[in-house]
């Protein structure tokens, strides 16, 4: 599904990725780990051609620009005016009235995303009334109604409790069958259940592969400048600590 080949990105002076290079299969789950600065957000924005690069990004085949629509994208955090009273199925839909057009069709798939996600009662409700774990489910619906056949998040558990979490987790185990799924967060462990490759990053690839292969503490403290106890138990390892912010 993705080739990246050499990749760099550059601006303003910076390296903010340098020669990555590694291939995932569609469908695939895909974490992607690393401390703050890391380029982890830069990466997902490569992937959907916003951001110019040296090297080479094959997905489905075809550059970046060439398949944004087949990706859907949800930003660490929406710009949406919480001042404008919108309602939850407005959210869900605006998006879909510029690509789609036709009414009952979007409403049709806004009701399903909805509906997926365990939101589908709001459909009236005002979007400010919502806690922050429901307007995440809410902009994660929003994702799903575009259809793509990739889905890439940006930290998408920033700002829900850990009944969400796991909520959201849980559609995510799901929708991997027939989606590719690339998450960046700084917290593995509630995904080791369901991912199949992990990404370590700190502007160079630190590590690509299986979970299991791939956390080390080795590797871990090449990651973070610090080190971090692993806990192995048969085929799964958790990190000590789970959400690290430190910057080497």
């Amino acid at each position: 599904m993705i080739e990246v080949r050499n990749l760099t990105v550059k601006y303003d002076g910076h390296v903010a990725l340098e020669n990555l290079t590694f291939s995932l299969e569609h469908p695939s789950f895909l974490v992607i780990l690393g401390p703050n600065g890391a380029g982890k957000t830069t990466l997902l924005k490569t992937f959907l051609g916003l951001i110019p690069y040296e090297g080479e990004i094959r997905i489905f085949g075809k550059e970046p620009r060439e398949v944004r629509n087949l990706l859907g994208y949800m930003p660490q955090r929406d710009r949406i005016n919480r001042s404008v009273p919108l309602r939850v199925k407005d959210v869900v839909m605006m998006p879909l009235l510029v690509t789609i057009g036709l009414k009952k069709e979007v409403v049709k798939r806004a009701r399903e995303a909805l509906r997926g996600v365990g939101m589908e009662k709001y459909w009236n409700a005002d979007f400010r009334s919502l806690s922050g774990g429901q307007q995440q489910r809410v902009f994660l619906a929003r994702t799903l109604a575009r259809n793509p056949k990739a889905i890439l998040l940006d930290e998408p558990f920033s700002a829900t409790d850990v009944a969400t979490k796991m909520a959201v987790i849980k559609i995510l185990h799901r929708l991997k069958r027939e989606r590719t799924i690339i998450l960046v967060t700084h917290d593995v462990n509630p995904l080791v259940e369901c991912t199949d490759k992990v990404l370590l990053l700190n502007r160079k690839m630190i590590g690509f592969g299986r979970l299991i292969d791939v956390i080390t503490e080795e590797n871990m403290e090449r990651l973070y400048g610090t080190r971090v106890p692993i806990i192995r138990r048969e085929n799964v390892c958790y990190t000590v600590g789970g959400d690290i912010h430190v910057r080497p």
